[in-house]
């Protein structure tokens, strides 16, 4: 009985985690359905207790029932024992290269990413406590910086985790590689044998994409299973992620689910500070403040905004004045006049592209993305529903002809009827950012 139940555990985890964590495992007595092991190794005690809970209760229940329980007891052994135990590396295995100023101390903490920024500390901390974590916002805002943040801290302070950071594409880059070469099953050993973190950046690129889909499923649900620690950045939520598999969605969701929102002009302040900081360079404070408040919510443009005035008072030798850097960044800074400010059409195409992640050109354009073409027709339905205009004016303002806009509010209107919640939720979330803009001038 002692030898099945190792050999059920053995069979559930891969071999080089076996000789590293189970090499002083043991079964020390079987007492009807209660199994109690022994290990010779204090430390090695807790990480089986905190990362193995999970393997070797089900181990246990495989073979004495869904009634079985276990603990793990530490027992001293001798010298020549301990000797022989396998050794615990002093720091973490990078399987793929992070960036090292995407750190939790370079990351400035706001109104919008607090709960964000905590969330992922934690993850970080304690991997395997909120799993998956799955982190959403706009474009720009912070979450591939916290995604590695979580890399980062793994690596400077947990002993032996194997981490992987990588983008969705490059997920499906490699699957279709590994398939071409017939390699299928080293293109799975390495994403779910190989792996004690894995930090899974732009899910939404793989909207549609239904093969590489279920093996993200498969590859999920065997980290998942073993207790290993799953991290997921996405442009929108879960439920929003279009021609996503259900089942996929729902392994998103079962964890937690955790939003960043753009930063208010304070923090963009304070994230302007920190990297004129990063950049060992300097800018008058009201130069400075100037930038923050009037580049846009996408901290991608922010750095960039930074670094060509210091690049061009580097090069010039010249101190900034705030007319020039209003000079230099137009091409950076949006300056509306009052009228186009209060255009309504304006303020709707801006809640669409922060709802769906698209851009205005899009939104205006031919393109035939599911997601411009559902952003277009929630537009067109909120303009002629909830905004009182007529099906001319919005044909003018989107670029597409009468007949068009009648057509896709009606189809919205019906989608509605038929209990279409994801649609209902989009149109709430778009009237939700018309009603904050409105306030907020």
């Amino acid at each position: 009985m002692k030898e099945r139940i190792l050999q059920e555990i053995k069979s559930r985890v891969n071999r080089k985690s076996w000789e590293l964590w189970f090499g002083t495992f043991n079964v020390k007595s079987v007492e009807g359905n209660h199994v109690v092991f022994s290990v010779g190794n204090l430390f090695i005690k807790e990480w089986l207790e905190k990362k193995y809970q999970s393997v070797i209760s089900k181990a246990v229940k495989s073979v004495l029932g869904n009634s079985a329980t276990y603990e793990i007891t530490y027992e001293s052994f001798d010298t020549a024992a301990v000797n022989q135990e396998p050794l615990v590396k002093k720091r973490a295995i990078l399987l793929t290269p992070l960036n090292p100023n995407y750190t939790f101390e370079n990351f400035v903490v706001g109104p919008g990413n607090s709960f964000a920024y905590h969330s992922a500390l934690e993850v970080a901390k304690n991997p395997g406590k909120y799993n998956p974590l799955f982190i959403y916002g706009g474009v720009g805002l912070g979450k591939t910086h916290l995604l590695q943040s979580i890399g980062n801290h793994i690596v400077q302070n947990e002993p032996d985790l194997r981490v992987l950071y990588i983008t969705s594409e490059k997920f499906l880059n490699d699957l279709i590689d590994y398939m071409k070469e017939g390699r299928i099953s080293e293109f799975r050993e390495r994403y779910r044998k190989r792996v004690d973190v894995l930090l899974l950046d732009d899910v939404q690129f793989l909207i549609g994409k239904t093969g590489v889909q279920t093996e993200l499923f498969h590859t999920f649900n065997e980290l998942y299973d073993a207790g290993k620690q799953i991290v997921i950045c996405s442009d929108r939520e879960p439920q929003k992620l279009e021609e996503f598999q259900d089942r996929l969605v729902s392994r998103f969701q079962m964890g937690l689910v955790v939003r960043i929102d753009p930063p208010d002009e304070q923090t963009r302040r304070n994230i302007a500070k920190k990297m004129l900081e990063m950049e060992n360079g300097y800018l008058p404070e009201e130069v400075l403040n100037f930038v923050a408040t009037n580049v846009d919510d996408n901290l991608r443009r922010l750095r960039g905004a930074i670094i060509k005035l210091l690049v061009y008072r580097e090069t010039t030798g010249k101190e900034i004045s705030v007319k020039e850097a209003a000079e230099l960044l137009k091409d950076f800074i949006r300056e509306p006049s009052p009228a186009i400010s209060l255009d309504p059409f304006e303020r709707l195409f801006e809640a669409l592209q922060r709802v769906f992640g698209v851009s205005k050109e899009e939104l205006l354009s031919n393109s035939r993305k599911s997601v411009a073409v559902m952003a277009r027709k929630v537009g067109m339905y909120v303009a002629k529903k909830y905004m009182d205009c007529s099906l001319r004016t919005v044909a003018e303002r989107f670029g597409r002809s009468h007949p068009l806009v009648a057509s896709s509010v009606k189809d919205v209107e019906e989608s509605i009827l038929k209990g279409n919640k994801l649609l209902k939720s989009y149109i709430d979330d778009v009237l939700e950012n018309l009603s904050r803009k409105a306030i907020s001038g």
